[in-house]
């Protein structure tokens, strides 16, 4: 199969190009790859390329250390290889959409070898050998990177069926404004904004505002503008343009909070209410809060599994009792609140957050629950050290932690480490990341009791890991 991109990202006149064989994927969206005459020659870093293809590919970036390149026609293509879900992310187009010509489930295996790489290559082996000694890794040493329900096998209902695996997730989506008046997206690694046509990703309530026909919003778009629009679980979309809140039909608006509404009826809570400001953080796959809050809140409260484990633990809440429980990187209480709500009258949960913002939306979901405490600040090692004071002496019992993509890093681990928690949770959104912590917490007296990883960024490199360590 030949593929062709659009005119506008051929490789510009006088462009260097080369004939590349690919070999597997790395962290980053791009794949290993070589010249094709020459076996051991250079490395050279290719995206939208697939492993086991022949490419024609364009330079983007060469320096010393590294090279780069788009590849722009295939000679030889993978089975894995598809339509592009989103073709104006492709060779020279928008970021954001790197692996949309690649296979769902493809994408999957993709992110297993990346996840596998990057625990052994930074993690080292000590983190190696922990991850291939779960059952979980039985049988091929790495972890299965999971579809969310709504991309499982038959899970999707009918309409979902007619739409593109993986599309239409996103609750959250960020444009710019070029120079010509029309939203769109940053091209890869650049300053320039490039228009878009349609939005792929987005959930159908943010496809319907209809953000790219510029008739509609023509007052409201000056060049350089930022564009953020939110599709809550409930209630209408907003859109934001530079600090301005208008509605779905452009008209201006007072409103500048969301609610959020996450099913929990797998912990035996029922539905959680969240309110959340317009330009806070929320998680942006249209599933991912209630996936975390079940998977996370188990992990945390060590409740045994029943007969099926994606069922309701009818000892979560006997299990959570008089529980101790550090929360670092807290965000707005999404696991705060059902944590709060498990650990009982005799237990205690203590969140820390350095986003002033986020803690007051936190306050108003945590209302009436004495027992969260909620501390604004940074997560330094000073301040988790601190948490012993927290708990009157005794330290947690539980640590979760749901760092930015940098990672918690090395002294704030060591720091959790010293608390001696018999749990700690780990939620981790970038593999290198993650095994560099892992690496610390390992080497600080803990050992690796479970890992699990979940793909909720289709059609991007990106995905979400959650490891439990007890100590040893």
């Amino acid at each position: 199969m030949t593929s062709q991109p659009p005119p506008e990202t051929r490789a510009p006149s006088g462009a260097e190009e080369m004939t590349l064989s690919v070999g597997p994927p790395a962290h980053g969206g791009h794949c290993v790859a070589r010249p094709a005459q020459d076996p051991a020659g250079r490395v050279v870093f290719v995206r939208h390329a697939l492993p086991g293809e022949t490419v024609r590919a364009r330079m983007t970036e060469r320096s010393a250390k590294i090279w780069r390149a788009d590849a722009v026609e295939v000679l030889q293509a993978s089975p894995d290889r598809v339509a592009s879900v989103w073709p104006q992310a492709g060779p020279g187009g928008v970021g954001g959409g790197e692996l949309a010509h690649v296979a769902l489930p493809a994408q999957r295996t993709w992110k297993r070898w990346v996840l596998a790489d990057c625990l052994r290559r930074i993690g080292g082996q000590e983190v190696h050998a922990a991850v291939a000694g779960l059952p979980e890794a039985a049988g091929s040493g790495s972890i299965a990177v999971e579809p969310m329900p709504s991309e499982a096998d038959g899970a999707a209902h009918a309409q979902e069926r007619r739409r593109a695996p993986g599309t239409a997730t996103r609750t959250r989506v960020s444009l710019s404004v070029g120079p010509d008046g029309r939203a769109g997206m940053h091209a890869f690694r650049s300053g320039t904004v490039l228009p878009l046509d349609r939005l792929p990703l987005a959930v159908p309530a943010i496809q319907g505002i209809g953000l790219l026909e510029r008739s509609r919003w023509r007052k409201h778009y000056r060049p350089g503008a930022r564009i953020e629009a939110i599709a809550p679980s409930a209630g209408e979309p907003l859109v934001l343009i530079d600090g301005q809140v208008l509605t779905a039909s452009a008209r201006s608006t007072g409103r500048r909070r969301v609610e959020e509404v996450v099913e929990a009826d797998a912990l035996g809570l029922g539905p959680l209410r969240y309110s959340v400001h317009a330009e806070g953080f929320w998680q942006v796959h249209h599933q991912a809060p209630e996936v975390l809050v079940e998977r996370v809140v188990r992990a945390a409260l060590g409740a045994r599994p029943g007969p099926d484990p994606s069922g309701p633990a009818p000892d979560l809440a006997e299990a959570g009792s008089g529980r101790r429980v550090l929360e670092l990187y807290s965000g707005s209480g999404l696991l705060t609140l059902p944590l709060a709500m498990l650990v009982g009258s005799s237990g205690l949960v203590l969140s820390q957050e350095a986003s002033g913002r986020a803690v007051g939306d936190a306050r108003r979901n945590l209302h009436g629950w004495s027992r969260a405490h909620l501390a604004t600040g940074r997560v330094t090692p000073r301040s988790v050290g601190r948490a012993a004071t927290a708990f009157e002496g005794r330290g947690p019992d539980v640590v979760v932690l749901d760092p930015p993509r940098q990672g918690a890093g090395r002294e704030v681990c060591r720091a959790i480490a010293a608390l001696a928690p018999e749990r700690i949770v780990l939620v981790a959104c970038d593999p290198a990341a993650l095994s560099r912590d892992l690496a610390v917490l390992l080497g600080s007296g803990y050992r690796l009791a479970a890992m699990s990883a979940l793909d909720m960024f289709p059609h991007t490199h990106h995905f979400e890991t959650i490891s439990v360590l007890e100590r040893g």
